[in-house]
């Protein structure tokens, strides 16, 4: 499909190159939703779309946003690491600079995944709070216990109980 003539199609033509780009998930939604319902479609491209609807959490921006990247957000890896040394190296760099330089970075992508951890980590532990059983607890242990046993408390509460019945026959 190429950029269309009419303005209708200019617009559904812009509606198809930006998914990968929408910052927010209903807004891609929309635009998926208006897609599929346009007339100006072929059945084979909508199909196609739907299959790559399915593997959305992999390519479009809002989605991916989520998952921790190591700073690298486009589609070739090797793309985005090169970039990222360009800024620091160039053809005259020595040795020494370069070592330098994959240290720093190393480094730094370290205390990006170590920051996001202790984001999640921390989510984690507000959500934990909201629990009237932890709360409760509070009340008749110190903190150092509570926090200790957290992790048996939220497996407590996210027990499922399974029945365990044996089909016999008399």
């Amino acid at each position: 499909m190429n950029k269309g003539k009419t303005n209708k199609t200019k617009e559904l033509y812009q509606k198809i190159i930006k998914p990968p780009y929408s910052e927010h998930e209903n807004q891609y939604l929309e635009n998926y939703d208006k897609i599929l319902k346009s007339q100006e479609l072929n059945q084979t491209f909508k199909d196609y779309l739907k299959d790559r609807h399915k593997e959305r959490r992999l390519w479009v921006k809002c989605y991916i946003k989520s998952d921790f990247t190591c700073g690298i957000v486009t589609s070739s890896r090797i793309e985005s690491k090169h970039h990222v040394y360009k800024k620091y190296l160039n053809g005259n760099s020595r040795l020494s600079e370069i070592y330098s330089v994959f240290q720093d970075l190393e480094k730094l992508e370290v205390q990006n995944y170590n920051y996001d951890l202790f984001k999640i980590t921390n989510k984690h532990n507000k959500e934990l709070e909201n629990y009237d059983l932890i709360s409760d607890s509070k009340i008749f242990y110190g903190a150092f216990i509570v926090e200790r046993l957290k992790i048996y408390i939220l497996k407590s509460l996210k027990y499922q109980v399974k029945s365990n019945i044996q089909k016999t026959t008399w």
